[in-house]
């Protein structure tokens, strides 16, 4: 029987405050890095300062990604259910990212943002809507906080895919493990448990994404596969002309 909607977001939060230092041990690696900087391809090139919105940002390491990757002057906000992801991500703020100004971090549920309409031109999330109990509220959050003709980027498990083909698939795996031996196996092992968490929680594909994005008025959808075939990112945007 499926938990009421505020059990299971105090089941989310405690999960993943008791698996937050597995979780940022598993995705502080590059390659992890790299595929969430991925979401920006599909992102117009600006330059002037973005300001972003990651959601479900864990222990800060898409942030930080983002931040290094926008143009300068841009300010990326962080939420996370989970105060212990928002304290490691903050640890990591000061300690290892101190350059990153403009960077913040806030504990929030996405489907109750505490941030102004509009305030975004981009929102971002990697790994994030198959998990929640009740995707359509976050993504209408999501379509609030965006300025008129802002994008939202979400990277999410596919339904279909499998490990062994994205393996075959991938560019050159041998160069990527002699390169970095320990974050090639940290980003199979995340990989994995991805798979097998997403199994359970539930999985992505053309007609569900389309579906939850018309439904919250969210428009232009575009799903392309990544990860050879275990992943997918879901693009859209908030109509130019606000209703």
């Amino acid at each position: 029987m499926a938990l009421p909607p505020a059990l299971h977001t105090l089941a989310r939060r405690l999960m993943f405050d008791l698996g937050a230092l597995a979780y940022d041990g598993l995705t502080g690696q590059p390659i992890w890095r790299e595929q969430v900087l991925r979401l920006l391809d599909h992102v117009e090139p600006s330059a002037r300062p973005v300001a972003a919105l990651d959601l479900g940002t864990g222990p800060g390491v898409s942030a930080f990604a983002l931040a290094e990757a926008l143009p300068g002057g841009s300010a990326v906000t962080g939420v996370d259910l989970s105060p212990r992801m928002i304290a490691r991500a903050k640890r990591h703020h000061a300690r290892r990212f101190p350059h990153l100004e403009g960077v913040s971090f806030h504990v929030a549920d996405a489907a109750r943002l505490p941030f102004d309409d509009g305030a975004f031109d981009l929102v971002t999330g990697h790994s994030f809507l198959y998990l929640l109990p009740d995707a359509v509220s976050a993504l209408r959050e999501a379509r609030r906080v965006l300025r008129p003709g802002g994008v939202a980027v979400f990277m999410e498990p596919a339904a279909g895919g499998a490990l062994l083909t994205a393996l075959r698939r991938a560019p050159s795996p041998a160069a990527v493990v002699r390169r970095d031996p320990v974050g090639a196996a940290r980003f199979a092992a995340s990989m994995a448990l991805w798979r097998a968490a997403s199994a359970l929680h539930g999985r992505m594909d053309s007609d569900r994404a389309t579906r939850l994005f018309g439904e919250v008025g969210l428009i232009d959808a575009a799903i392309r596969p990544t990860l050879g075939g275990l992943g997918v990112h879901c693009v859209a945007r908030r109509p130019a002309q606000s209703t």
